[in-house]
């Protein structure tokens, strides 16, 4: 047994020892033990694989896919973290090796976009998958009706075709990172045994944010500093910048978005989901206030009566001094490269906003990575959101290329992918050249239009369709096409 200062010395000492130096540890200490003229064996043997699989939208679950991993590595098993949407076939899960799912849910109990395919294709699919062991966390927002919809439906389909569940599915809240930890844990515990790795304890790290201001959980009050309707006159529009001063502190990046907590509207009415929206300012322009940009939603319906959104109408109707309630969501897949990096930023309507920020913040930081924005509205002289920010920025150096689309302005329609296709060639030596491309706005079908016509503008280049949707690809796993559509 140790004596106290022995355990002590072993204190100080194993929290300073990395991975490695831990498993060299480990067969130094058997080497001691041996007995002599007893052939030593080796400490760690070949690792079993584990297939960690993510499905995300904003990169919490590839976060989690993560720390599955590295947990998993520690207790012997070989496993590197991959989205579903590299599985193009049912056949490609048929495997003695465990497989464990970590997906967020999007919407209204959807998957997140890019594991769309992935999900119809199991749903579709007849294939056998029996005698494959698997698992399924579920990252959700109990404030919404299909809570962790995507984590059941994935639990369901590999079920039905005949896999063996050998841990129960985590399904877990957006104080998630509290608690995945001990899910984690709990299911490595529940596969088949594998030679240990190291032989200290792991601490699992998280670089979530904690506290106040973080979760709808526990919001932060914040009051209203400004408040400027965007559209001049003539337009059909609302769009409202709104400035939310706040005293705690509070830290965010550009891509983040805000979760705006409703008030209770109405006697019996107390559960209503929060409304995300795209922070509009840089944390280092715009210090103590977080800033909006929002649309007045509205619809006609068969009557000729006139509806509007419950959150964006809340919004419109604020005056300067009110308080209102709100929250930080990380978005840690839609941010910002490396300064170096040029970047192309897509974003019609109040897609603009997280580019607002984009741009505010690249100019504090002094970034030597160029920027080129395509923005597109009805008409300009009534919808050019921020129009004098965006001129100033091109006047300084700092906004390097803007091109414009106002459907409205001429007899045939245009829109921010007319303009892709006039400057492909520029475009794709940008691309070439290592930039990043983002696109932000409504999905449909905004997103999916843009997406065909850099699909069209790849093929010219790379010799057909096939080979622009693998180079798009690449640069969707490279971090380099990111999304955030809604």
């Amino acid at each position: 047994m140790l004596t106290e200062q022995q355990k002590a010395l072993w204190e100080q000492l194993r929290h300073t020892l990395s991975r490695d130096q831990a498993i060299w540890f480990a067969g130094y200490v058997q080497g001691i033990v041996q007995p002599e003229g007893m052939a030593a064996t080796a400490t760690v043997t070949a690792q079993k694989k584990l297939r960690v699989f993510f499905a995300t939208e904003t990169g919490n679950s590839k976060m989690v896919a993560q720390q599955v991993a590295k947990q998993a590595k520690d207790h012997g098993w070989n496993a590197s973290p991959q989205s579903v949407k590299k599985i193009k076939q049912a056949e490609e899960l048929q495997s003695d090796e465990p497989i464990i799912f970590i997906t967020a849910t999007h919407g209204e109990g959807e998957p997140p976009e890019t594991a769309l395919a992935f999900f119809e294709m199991l749903q579709q699919s007849d294939v056998s998958l029996k005698g494959v062991k698997y698992a399924v966390l579920g990252l959700g927002d109990s404030s919404y009706p299909q809570y962790n919809q995507a984590a059941r439906d994935l639990d369901a389909y590999m079920e039905k075709l005949g896999a063996e569940r050998i841990y129960e599915r985590g399904e877990l809240d957006v104080d998630f990172a509290s608690h995945y930890p001990q899910w984690i844990a709990g299911v490595l515990s529940a596969l088949p045994s594998a030679q240990l790795a190291s032989v200290l304890p792991v601490t699992i790290e998280t670089a979530m944010p904690a506290g106040k201001g973080y979760s709808r959980l526990e919001p932060i009050v914040g009051r209203v500093r400004e408040m400027i309707n965007l559209n001049d006159r003539g337009s059909a529009k609302e769009t409202y910048h709104i400035e939310i001063e706040h005293d705690e502190p509070l830290a965010y990046a550009p891509g983040d978005v805000a979760g705006i907590i409703l008030p209770h509207f109405a006697e019996g009415v107390d559960h209503l989901t929060p409304r995300l929206y795209s922070i509009a300012s840089s944390p280092l322009a715009h210090a103590g206030s977080i800033h909006l940009t929002v649309a007045l939603a509205w619809h006609q319906d068969e009557d000729g009566e006139i509806g509007y959104g419950l959150c964006s109408r809340y919004l419109a109707d604020l005056k300067v001094g009110d308080e209102v309630k709100f929250f930080i969501q990380r978005n840690s897949l839609f941010k910002l490269p490396e300064d170096e990096r040029d970047i192309i930023m897509i974003g019609p309507g109040t897609g603009i906003a997280p580019f607002r920020s984009f741009v505010w913040e690249r100019a504090e930081r002094g970034a030597s990575g160029r920027n080129w924005l395509f923005f597109g509205e009805q008409h300009q002289h009534c919808d050019f959101l921020y129009q004098a920010e965006w001129i100033d920025f091109v006047e300084t150096g700092v906004l390097h290329k803007i091109d414009l689309a106002f459907s409205r302005d001429q007899e045939h329609k245009v829109y921010v992918q007319h303009c892709l296709k006039e400057k492909a060639s520029e475009l794709l030596k940008w691309v070439d050249g290592g930039a990043a491309i983002y696109v932000c706005g409504a999905k449909d079908p905004m997103s999916k239009d843009v997406e065909q016509t850099l699909l069209e503008i790849f093929a010219t280049q790379k010799g057909g369709s096939e080979a622009a949707q693998e180079f798009l690809d690449q640069l969707h796993d490279d971090n380099r096409y990111v999304k955030d559509v809604y």
